[in-house]
C-alpha cells in the first residue's frame, strides 16, 4: 500500500471497490494536470476509505462513475 488508508474488510468490500484513477495522479506540483505513475487510487464504496496502490489486483478493480465516490 501506497497511501490513505486501505478497506480494512477486503473479503467483504471487494466488489464495492472503484478505480478513482487508473496509473496517473493529479498534483499541485504540476498544475493539477494527469501524470503517468505507477500507483493507482481506489475507493470502497462500503466503507468509504481511500488509498493508492501498485498492486496487480487493480487490474481487476472496475472504473469509478458518477457517483461512486463523494
Amino acid at each position: 500500500m501506497s497511501g490513505g488508508t486501505a478497506c480494512r474488510d477486503r473479503r467483504v468490500h471487494r466488489p464495492a471497490w472503484r478505480v478513482l484513477v487508473r496509473r496517473a495522479n493529479y498534483s499541485a506540483f504540476n498544475g493539477y494536470h494527469r501524470t503517468p505513475s505507477d500507483y493507482s487510487e481506489l475507493c470502497c464504496r462500503t466503507c468509504g476509505a481511500v488509498w493508492r496502490t501498485k498492486a496487480a489486483y487493480v487490474d481487476t478493480v472496475p472504473d469509478a462513475e458518477d457517483g461512486d465516490y463523494a
